[in-house]
C-alpha cells in the first residue's frame, strides 16, 4: 500500500475505503473495509508533549496542523487534525477494538481528555435539513451500586428505519430518552433519496463513519462537531471568568450520596476525580480535591438530584461535561449543565 505523505493521499485512501464498502454493500449486503473512526480530544498540551497513541507523529507535507503516525507495525493508521487549539481530531483506520485500546492508553496522560458530548451535541443534526435519526443508545449502569445483584442497570440501543413505524415505539423511545442519558446517536443524510453519509456519535467523543459517498463531506461533518465543542468550551470558560460561579448539573434520577463519596475518595475511574468530603448531611455532600486530568483544584456540592462544580483559577472546565456525561450514564439519568442560569455545552 502506498505511503500516505500528504492530506491529499489521506483523502484518496479514505475515498477508496468508502467506495469499496459501497460496492460490497451493493453486492453482498454488508461492508468489509474497516470503517473510519474519529475521536474528539480536548488537549491542554502542545503536540510535542502530547505524543502519539502509537508510534510518532509526522507532519503531512501539504497541510498545516495535519499529521500521520509512523510506527514499525502500524504506520498510516492514525491521523491527527490539530488545526484547533483545544479540540483535536484523531482519525483511525484500525479496527475498533485495537483503535479504542490505543486511544484509551494515550488518554491516561495528564493534560489530555475526551470531548464529552452532551445530549444536545449528540442530537445536533436533529433539525438539519436532509438528516434523520436512525438509532439511539440509552444507558443507566448504576455505577454506584454496592454489588451487581442490587444494581438497577438499564441499557437500550435501537437502530431503526421503516420499523420506527411500529405502533408505540416512538412513545417508548421518547419517554426513555427524557429519563436516561443518551450515550450514542446514529444519523443518516440523504440527497435525492440516496444515502450520502451515515455516522454514529458516542458521548465519549467518538464517531464511526458507517457509510459515505464523499470524503470531504465526511470530514466536514466531523469538523463541524469539533468546532461546536470548541465553541462550547470557549463559552463556558468566558462565563466562568466573568462570574467565577459554579456549573450546575441537574439530574433526572436521584443518586446514592454515600456510594458517591466512596467512589470519588479512591481517585480512580473515568471521572478522573480525587475528592475529600468536607461536609455531610443526609441529602447533601461537599467535596474538595483535584481533577486528575490536569491536577487543578475542583470543588463540588452534591445533592440527591443536582451538583454544583466550581473550577477555581485557570482550571480546565472540561471537567463539567465529563462529570455530567459519566454521572448521567452511571447514576443520574438525563443531565443538563447550566452556568449562571445559561445552559452550556448545549
Amino acid at each position: 500500500m502506498r505511503e500516505i505523505k500528504t492530506l491529499g493521499d489521506l483523502k484518496e485512501r479514505l475515498q477508496a475505503g468508502f467506495e469499496n464498502n459501497e460496492e460490497s454493500l451493493e453486492i453482498f449486503g454488508k461492508t468489509y473495509s474497516t470503517q473510519l473512526k474519529a475521536y474528539l480530544i480536548e488537549s491542554n498540551l502542545p503536540l510535542t508533549d502530547a505524543g502519539c497513541p502509537e508510534g510518532n507523529w509526522r507532519k503531512l507535507d501539504d497541510s498545516v496542523g495535519w499529521y500521520g503516525n509512523i510506527d514499525g507495525d502500524l504506520s498510516n493508521t492514525l491521523f491527527l487534525d490539530s488545526t484547533r487549539e483545544r479540540v483535536w481530531i484523531i482519525y483511525s483506520l484500525m479496527d475498533a477494538t485495537e483503535s479504542d485500546f490505543f486511544m484509551g492508553k494515550w488518554l491516561e496522560r495528564k493534560g489530555l481528555d475526551r470531548c464529552w458530548l452532551s445530549r444536545n451535541h449528540l442530537l445536533h443534526w436533529e433539525k438539519k435539513e436532509s438528516w434523520s435519526q436512525r438509532g439511539l443508545g440509552l444507558k443507566f449502569s448504576d455505577g454506584l451500586a454496592q454489588d451487581e445483584e442490587n444494581a438497577a442497570n438499564f441499557s437500550l440501543k435501537a437502530y431503526y428505519g421503516a420499523n420506527k413505524l411500529i405502533k408505540g415505539l416512538d412513545r417508548v423511545l421518547n419517554e426513555a430518552r427524557e429519563e436516561f442519558a443518551i450515550y450514542s446517536a446514529r444519523w443518516q443524510k440523504r440527497t435525492e433519496g440516496e444515502v450520502v453519509l451515515s455516522s454514529e456519535w458516542y458521548s465519549n467523543g467518538k464517531a464511526t463513519i458507517n457509510r459515505a459517498l464523499d470524503v470531504d463531506e465526511a470530514l466536514i461533518s466531523v469538523a463541524e462537531m469539533a468546532n461546536r465543542y470548541a465553541d462550547s468550551l470557549k463559552e463556558a470558560n468566558e462565563l466562568r471568568e466573568k462570574t467565577m460561579g459554579a456549573f450546575e448539573l441537574d439530574f433526572s434520577q436521584e443518586i446514592d450520596l454515600d456510594a458517591f463519596s466512596k467512589k470519588v475518595a479512591t481517585g480512580t475511574g473515568d471521572m478522573k476525580l480525587w475528592l475529600v468530603e468536607t461536609e455531610s448531611e443526609d441529602d447533601f455532600r461537599r467535596f474538595r480535591g483535584v481533577d486528575l486530568h490536569t491536577w487543578d483544584r475542583i470543588l463540588m456540592d452534591v445533592g440527591k438530584d443536582f451538583a454544583y462544580i466550581t473550577v477555581p483559577g485557570k482550571g480546565c472546565i472540561n471537567a463539567a461535561p465529563r462529570i455530567a456525561t459519566l454521572q448521567g450514564e452511571d447514576n443520574a439519568g438525563k443531565t443538563s449543565i447550566y452556568h449562571d442560569g445559561v445552559e452550556v455545552f448545549a
